[in-house]
């Protein structure tokens, strides 16, 4: 298992752009060692160390924490007699664009240019590959002729990335008597062009001594209530360096970290800074290790759903939250004139300044968290709140959600908050008290205009004046700290 899990996790940071130093892939492959299920066999494992790889990056670049859904039970049935049979009747081009398109994961622009292939030709044999998954998948009792081409894809790249029997030890991978084997096995032709391209060395295949128990380690997570947004800087501020947030309103630390925090977080609580309805956190311990600010293993994600399922006012290891400190006796009789000039210049101010903008009926509070080609928007708005989502596609502004009243519930994240994912760049939530009737009108008016998600939002507010409206932000790079580990690396020859 840790040969193919190395070889994986080597191919995919390469694959991704990364520069493969021994660090990387150590964090890495333990990331994902320490994340498979106990009695996973080898074919399993190695699948599911691609995925988990790219969940560590996701975890190095600072996105959320979520749990990886790496189960695919209708795919199970994957061994490699099936990828034996399917290449046997396969001509040239629909096995370049096996092992290419379905097992390198180039695109077919690339493939087009690495193998000289008509890109017509290209996609007829992927046509093709995909009528020939089906039928042997129909042949083992699997209604696979029914299955959307996306899935069929998925089961293409698990034939294409299965090992075949009898791989040679590690380091006699190399030797010119196994090159038959090396040839045909796509795990052993990888290792041998990450081998050969400087990428690993021989010595990587091979678990050293001292990696016979997974290491674990004591975390703690501390939730923050949506209510409480505004006060995300001063909590994150007591928390000190130390602690990492991986999500919106979530913090990320080692158990020590809190329990040095806990005289400062008293204080926030007792101040009526944040309430003590407003926080709840968990410790736990679990199969993991620290690297820089970065959490491997599942502790990470045990930890966070850990917490959301404690009361809110109630922290592991910190005892009781204290209630609020009583506010100090007004002194009234000593302000009475102060306050009786204040009315009167309130009274002017009012009556000078005209008409104000209206505001909004039912207020709403949104976070956009930008992730896999769209956002990831967490709100809370009232409850009888009629939610309407827009996005801008290619074809203009159109309705993704419409009129979403006692419905929500659906999105409902367990915390008072509604969570909903939109695959658009530009997209706004709007809240209301009986729904937007003219909705569809406004989206038809501007749909030519050059900026219309804009001038949506103008005619929106001009004919509905007291209803929200929140919009996307910026969509926002990696972060420049990968220098020059993010260039794009095309595999080795073999």
């Amino acid at each position: 298992m840790w040969t193919a899990v190395t070889v994986r996790a080597a191919w995919t940071l390469m694959m991704n752009g990364i520069r493969v130093s021994p660090a990387v892939l150590c964090d890495a492959r333990d990331h994902a060692l320490l994340s498979l299920p106990s009695g996973v066999d080898v074919d399993e494992a190695e699948h599911r160390a691609g995925l988990l790889t790219l969940e560590y990056l996701a975890r190095l670049t600072g996105k959320s924490v979520r749990r990886l859904d790496t189960e695919t039970p209708d795919l199970d049935m994957v061994h490699e007699g099936w990828r034996r049979g399917l290449k046997a009747s396969l001509d040239p081009t629909a096995d370049t664009v096996l092992r290419l398109h379905y097992g390198d994961g180039m695109d077919l622009d690339a493939v087009e240019s690495a193998a000289a292939v008509h890109r017509d030709g290209l996609e007829s044999a992927k046509s093709t590959l995909r009528r020939l998954v089906r039928t042997m998948a129909e042949a083992a009792g699997v209604p696979a002729q029914g299955w959307p081409d996306a899935k069929v894809d998925q089961l293409l790249t698990r034939l294409a990335n299965t090992a075949e029997p009898g791989c040679p030890e590690p380091m006699d991978v190399l030797s010119e008597h196994n090159r038959p084997h090396v040839d045909a096995c796509p795990r052993c032709s990888r290792a041998v062009r990450l081998i050969r391209g400087g990428v690993i060395a021989p010595s990587d295949l091979v678990a050293g001594a001292d990696q016979a128990e997974a290491p674990h380690v004591a975390v703690a997570v501390l939730l923050l209530h949506p209510d409480s947004r505004r006060a995300q800087k001063k909590l994150a501020k007591v928390l000190g360096p130390g602690p990492t947030r991986v999500a919106p309103d979530a913090w990320l630390m080692s158990k020590a970290e809190l329990d040095s925090a806990k005289a400062a977080i008293h204080r926030l609580v007792s101040d009526s800074i944040v309430p003590r309805h407003h926080l709840r956190g968990a410790v736990v311990n679990g199969r993991g290790r620290w690297t820089g600010s970065v959490l491997l293993g599942p502790v990470a994600v045990q930890a966070i759903e850990a917490a959301r399922a404690r009361p809110w006012a109630e922290i592991d290891t910190l005892g009781e939250l204290p209630p609020p400190r009583p506010a100090p006796p007004s002194p009234a009789r000593w302000w009475v004139g102060a306050g009786l000039l204040g009315l009167v210049a309130v009274a002017a101010g009012v009556s000078v300044l005209g008409p104000r903008e209206a505001a909004p009926d039912v207020p709403i509070e949104a976070s956009f968290l930008s992730v896999e080609d769209g956002w990831e928007i967490t709100f809370d708005a009232d409850d009888l709140a009629v939610i309407d989502v827009v996005s801008l596609t290619e074809e203009g502004p159109a309705i993704v959600h419409r009129n979403v009243g006692a419905a929500r519930g659906q999105w409902a994240t367990g915390d008072g908050s509604y969570r909903v994912y939109v695959p658009d760049e530009t997209v706004a939530i709007l809240a209301s008290q009986r729904g937007l009737p003219d909705l569809p009108d406004l989206i038809e008016r501007v749909r030519s205009d050059p900026a219309p998600m804009q001038a949506l939002e103008a005619h929106v507010r001009s004919t509905n004046p007291t209803v929200a409206w929140v919009g996307s932000p910026a969509i926002t790079e990696l972060p420049d700290d990968l220098g020059d580990a993010v260039e794009p690396a095309a595999p080795p020859d073999q």
